[in-house]
């Protein structure tokens, strides 16, 4: 009788042994993954990582597709207000919409609490719709587009970039703006066609920063090709009005002193 009673607290012993080293090493099992260093969470992942929860929330998420927060570019703002990625495009889409431009992305920020509305009817044109729209809606959060930034359609931002052309440039762009309307000069701007076309000029010249600028219309000027003019040591655009402004700099190989448009 001894003996088997021996036997059965060995027996328990090693259960509760095991069981122990079992729940030790699945507990410290997320720490590590959490704590191992990563440079991009847009992508491969694997069932070892625990990299979902940096956006998603299994059981209590507000947001669709199981997204953390109800507003999606709050979620992008976890790393892209300048602390965990290069870009700080939170300061970009919190600008004060009166005075300054911005793509229509829903933002819940200091300036522009739930969803941002260009003040200015005329600034679509009936080019594009009027929003709002979603961070995923030019980017694949998930990685692996085969396209820059992991944008959804192809964005050619070289210097030179010929139109039309094969595969198109401007992919991603007309994925929301009308093409016609843009390229034939149907719009509050008359010189597109003439950019685009006759000077190979990019998108990215004169909208570099897509997402949001301290002017109008959304014009900024991509300092990698378009250089300051002789009358200054900057790049100027100058508003005059909704549908015209001046710009002093220096383009496809022109130095504009306040040419106006």
């Amino acid at each position: 009788m001894q003996n088997h009673f021996r036997l059965l607290v060995v027996w328990l012993v090693a259960v509760l042994t095991l069981a122990m080293i079992a729940i030790v090493f699945v507990a410290a099992r997320p720490i590590s993954v959490r704590a191992q260093a990563y440079s991009d969470p847009h992508g491969f992942f694997t069932d070892g990582t625990d990299y979902c929860t940096l956006c998603h929330e299994m059981h209590s998420a507000l947001g669709k597709s199981l997204v953390r927060s109800q507003v999606e570019s709050s979620v992008c703002f976890t790393c892209h207000d300048g602390t965990a990625a290069n870009s700080n495009i939170k300061t970009e889409l919190n600008l004060d919409p009166n005075t300054n431009a911005m793509h229509q992305i829903a933002v819940d920020l200091s300036n522009n609490a739930g969803s941002y509305q260009y003040t200015e009817p005329r600034t679509t044109a009936g080019i594009a719709p009027s929003g709002p729209y979603a961070c995923s809606q030019c980017h694949n959060p998930h990685g692996a587009t085969g396209f820059v930034e992991n944008l959804r359609a192809f964005y050619d931002v070289n210097e030179y970039v010929a139109y039309p052309a094969t595969p198109d440039p401007y992919s991603l762009c007309w994925s929301c703006h009308d093409t016609n309307k843009i390229v034939n000069d149907e719009t509050i701007f008359s010189g597109h066609k003439y950019h685009i076309q006759s000077k190979s000029s990019p998108c990215t010249a004169c909208h570099y920063s897509p997402h949001g600028v301290p002017y109008g219309k959304l014009v900024n000027f991509n300092p990698s090709f378009v250089t300051p003019s002789g009358l200054n040591s900057g790049l100027v655009y100058t508003g005059l009005g909704p549908d015209h402004g001046s710009c002093t700099l220096v383009c496809h190989g022109k130095d504009h002193q306040n040419t106006v448009y």
